[in-house]
């Protein structure tokens, strides 16, 4: 098992065990991966309703800050819902563990997302539709670095099923790409809706 963060810092952390003996089912060429994203779609239908409110809390938030200097709890608490939500269902859909993703906003199921709540968040960030616009620019290095990898994450998806298949196992050096590409998806959504002002490493 990677590192399991054992206490939340401003910077996301990320850690998922390596799936031991996952099911070849899943792997199966087309039957896997229809099964999965039929019975993920209860849990896809949530997402959005949780998504739709964690967006609609952060443009509140964004007045908060600016106003208080400090982050809204509520906001912070379904932000962080979301993003849980969201890596528990990718992990699944991406067969980096077989355990259902389920609808709560917690971590579990071998998988666990921590951030702290900002203590001082920037107000100059929180400013209304100026502070997003700057972290988008900012961000244009990590989105090019990020559409790089996830082409290589989706290669890596396509000859990962051969070894689950045959083998029963989910190699490590290919389940460590996934991850990474999973853990810089996170660092963008962090720095995005405000829950870090650092930015995002790529290391």
């Amino acid at each position: 098992m990677s590192t399991t963060p054992s206490e939340a810092t401003d910077y996301p952390l990320f850690a998922i065990e390596h799936i031991q003996n996952p099911n070849r089912l899943w792997a199966f060429p087309m039957i896997g991966g229809t099964i999965k994203t039929l019975i993920i779609l209860p849990v896809a239908v949530w997402l959005l309703i949780v998504g739709l409110a964690a967006n609609i809390l952060s443009i509140i938030n964004s007045l908060v800050v600016l106003f208080t200097g400090k982050y809204w709890e509520p906001a912070y608490t379904v932000v962080l819902g979301s993003m849980r939500l969201s890596t528990k269902a990718n992990c699944f859909l991406l067969g980096l563990t077989d355990s259902y993703p389920g609808f709560s906003l917690d971590s579990g199921e071998g998988i666990e997302l921590a951030i702290a709540m900002p203590a001082e968040p920037s107000r100059f960030f929180a400013l209304p539709w100026i502070g997003l616009v700057v972290r988008v620019i900012l961000l244009i290095p990590m989105l090019i670095v990020l559409y790089v990898i996830g082409i290589l994450a989706v290669l890596v998806f396509w000859i990962a099923w051969i070894p689950v298949l045959f083998a029963g196992q989910y190699p490590p050096a290919l389940f460590n790409i996934m991850v990474y590409a999973q853990r810089l998806q996170l660092r963008l959504s962090a720095y995005t809706y405000g829950l870090s002002d650092r930015y995002p490493k790529f290391g």
